[in-house]
């Protein structure tokens, strides 16, 4: 078997050199995994593939399908651990998801093919029993994170292609919950409130201060609002960027003195509301955002 490794996601190709592989864990009658020539473990899953098959046996390549390679050996681990309890197709719905989101250029880890596999499998199993949870978040993801709430929505999609059993938008929303942690890194400690309240005040200060009105389909207002989520996290997470850019910092400001007083309402605010000094380079970032925003208002 070969194959081509993309994103974490492996891609199965054909070769006419046939190449015995061996089962070193059954996880499932339809999944098991394998171990490539550089030593790196492969989940393998097709109809049948692990049925009444053991370790050390070889393994049947007319029926694999899907073929999975995770960086993080804890992920594949946890992964494997996933897999033996969940059908595959939930799988292979959260490999579609993992790789329209890197094709869409957000940068999320591996650990959403863990998370949302065990997610989808949930969800449709409460579907099947008529519970139907309402998103309390779902306006703001739409609003905030539209890249991966769309990716939700063509979840949704695919999940109703596959089962015939269509999770609404609510579901598209938590699926986009799941993006977000896998982009943000903080796994299910990431506190959609909180990110958005922050997000919404930030918002509201410029427009107030400034005495605007967003254009909410323009980059800068985009590019800013992509900065703010990333920016919310880290003051949660305390990892608010280093000192770095002084320098630059210093005649920013002497050329900006009227963007960086809005800046500063922003500071203070933050302070005040959150405890959490701001530190120059994250000053520098939100005075180059906001100034973008002006000057295409102006223009």
């Amino acid at each position: 078997m070969a194959y081509y490794i993309i994103n974490g996601i492996v891609i199965k190709a054909c070769l006419k050199v046939r190449v015995t592989v061996k089962i070193v864990r059954v996880l499932n009658t339809n999944a098991v995994v394998s171990i490539d020539q550089e030593g790196r473990e492969l989940i393998i899953t097709g109809a049948g593939i692990g049925f009444k098959k053991k370790k050390g046996e070889n393994l049947d390549e007319a029926l694999a399908d899907k073929t999975y390679y995770l960086e993080s050996v804890d992920d594949s681990r946890r992964l494997q651990e996933v897999v033996k309890e969940i059908s595959e197709e939930y799988l292979e719905i959260a490999s579609r998801v993992v790789k329209t989101a890197r094709e869409e250029g957000l940068k999320v880890r591996d650990s959403l093919y863990m998370t949302l596999t065990d997610h989808i499998n949930s969800a449709v199993d409460r579907y099947r029993e008529n519970i139907a949870l309402k998103n309390m978040m779902k306006l703001e993801i739409r609003k905030f994170y539209p890249q991966e709430y769309e990716i939700g929505l063509k979840a949704v999609k695919w999940i109703q292609e596959q089962n015939d059993e269509n999770l609404g938008v609510d579901e598209a929303a938590f699926i986009a919950m799941h993006i977000i942690s896998a982009e943000l890194g903080n796994g299910s400690d990431v506190d959609f409130n909180k990110i958005t309240e922050l997000i919404n005040a930030v918002l509201q200060i410029v427009r107030i201060y400034f005495k605007i009105e967003f254009d909410e389909k323009s980059i800068s207002y985009e590019r800013f609002l992509t900065h703010l989520k990333f920016f919310a996290a880290r003051v949660f997470d305390n990892t608010i960027y280093q000192d770095s850019m002084q320098e630059i910092y210093k005649v920013l400001i002497e050329q900006n003195e009227y963007v960086y007083s809005g800046v500063r309402k922003i500071v203070e605010y933050i302070e005040k509301q959150y405890s959490c000094k701001l530190t120059i380079d994250e000053r520098l970032y939100l005075l180059i955002h906001i100034k973008r925003i002006l000057d295409e208002q102006s223009e």
